[in-house]
């Protein structure tokens, strides 16, 4: 059963809705720079939410900096482990929306969910690009909310 206050596929959580208005505050509508604009104390209200997300040569992708509310999306905790690395549902998921993400060069709203059990754990997702080499995205950053969790 979701929550009430869940929401719907590709709308987003009201954290993950101030998230994309900061990223849109500092980067506007250009394109994407070399550097990361925005800092660990602009993102101190979601590093329990947050994973970044690196392009590493051969068109694959490392975790780092892993946000220890991202266990039960995951499964596990994943820094410094490749997507490859996830479970194949996960990891695919999680891919779709990094390509999503680089290939726009913009923000992308997502849904995951993960079987736990009988129960499905729903989630309201937002990937952003943070910085690039050239045209190419090398940095992104993930958060993710659980929408149906109990406390």
């Amino acid at each position: 059963m979701v929550a009430e206050n869940a929401a719907p596929p590709g709308k987003l959580v009201p954290e993950l809705e101030a998230l994309l208005a900061l990223w849109r505050r500092r980067y506007g509508t250009g394109p994407i720079p070399d550097r990361c604009r925005l800092d660990d104390a602009d993102l101190a209200p979601w590093a329990r939410h947050i994973v970044w997300i690196e392009a590493v040569p051969d068109e694959a992708f490392r975790l780092s900096r892993f946000g220890f509310e991202l266990i039960r999306r995951f499964g596990r905790e994943a820094s410094n482990q490749s997507i490859d690395e996830l479970a194949l549902d996960i990891a695919a998921g999680l891919r779709e929306s990094v390509w999503r993400a680089m290939a726009t060069a913009a923000p992308v709203v997502a849904s995951g969910s993960v079987q736990l059990g009988r129960e499905a754990a729903l989630f309201s997702e937002l990937m952003l690009p943070m910085a690039s080499e050239g045209r190419r995205i090398v940095l992104l950053l993930f958060s993710s909310y659980e929408l149906n969790r109990r406390f």
